[in-house]
């Protein structure tokens, strides 16, 4: 088996102090465009033959059907999902299950207004990654995100706010204001692939450079790329070798750490723990990487 596209799902939002349940739950669609639903729950224990130890049994059953038509899939927490058609429309999902088997696709377990379409235009990005929602409680709001690089470089963010409540006219429905905004340039030249890792964006350079980013802002307009909104230490290297990868993933652990997945050309998955906060570590060697980084915990993938 060899995903298309793999997502991480977002950690939920149940206080913390009460547990957060889609730790580790994740997605594959699989060329056929089965969607696959997975949970991971170990530490990176060494799982080369790929014999399932850490997860959930019911990891690999398929949810749905048809996820192949979509050119980009991102998440915002609680099980949403949003997917970008060829032709730019933006459609949203949430999926309230724990990964009960549905190979026909008859909707089990899916929000009634999945498949809405909330959005358009959405085809033009060249990267697309998102940052979910976790943890919120009445004090705590949707401090989701979405981030869009264009062709020429510039970094937009987005929030959305809404239900999938249907909008095919791309109205802007459910959408914070400062949706589109400019929050970054030259996030173009250079660039392998960028993952959303929770709060937190890895880029990965041509060069295997693996660079740390976090933006805590609103999405304040910031058309210079002035740095607005970014955390000090954005920018700096904290790994590298990281080129090989297929699709790069993940989110937080609920213990102050962040798990990244990593698929390899040979399917093998590999687990890492970063528990830093962006020091510049170009070799990677830092003791804020878990000993057990880079642990082949799945094969064919």
């Amino acid at each position: 088996m060899t995903f298309t596209q793999i997502y991480y799902g977002g950690n939920g939002t149940t206080p913390v102090d009460s547990g957060m349940p889609r730790v580790g739950q994740m997605y594959g669609v699989d060329p056929n465009g089965d969607l696959r639903w997975y949970q991971y729950s170990g530490t990176g224990q060494s799982d080369p033959t790929g014999s399932g130890l850490g997860w959930n049994s019911n990891s690999r059953n398929v949810i749905g059907v048809g996820w192949n038509s979509f050119r980009k899939i991102v998440t915002l927490g609680d099980g949403v999902m949003m997917g970008v058609e060829p032709g730019g429309n933006l459609r949203w999902y949430q999926y309230n299950g724990n990964g009960e088997s549905d190979p026909t696709g008859s909707g089990l377990n899916w929000d009634p207004n999945s498949r809405n379409v909330i959005g358009v235009g959405w085809q033009s990005f060249r990267f697309l990654c998102s940052k979910p929602y976790e943890g919120r409680t009445s004090t705590h709001s949707n401090n989701s995100a979405l981030y869009g690089v264009e062709p020429g470089g510039n970094l937009r963010w987005y929030r959305y706010l809404g239900n999938g409540e249907n909008d095919p006219s791309g109205s802007g429905l459910g959408w914070h204001p400062n949706s589109r905004n400019v929050i970054g340039v030259g996030w173009s030249a250079g660039i392998h692939y960028m993952a959303a890792i929770s709060d937190i964006i890895l880029l990965v350079q041509d060069d295997g450079a693996l660079r740390w980013y976090r933006y805590g802002g609103n999405g304040e307009n910031d058309p210079t790329g002035g740095g607005l909104g970014w955390h000090p230490n954005s920018g700096n290297f904290i790994g590298k070798g990281w080129q090989g990868f297929r699709h790069i993933f993940g989110g937080s652990d609920g213990a102050g750490g962040y798990v990244i997945y990593g698929v390899e050309q040979n399917g093998n998955l590999r687990w890492y723990r970063y528990a830093g906060s962006g020091e510049n570590d170009p070799a990677g060697s830092s003791s804020r990487w878990h000993p057990n980084s880079g642990h082949v915990i799945g094969v064919g993938w």
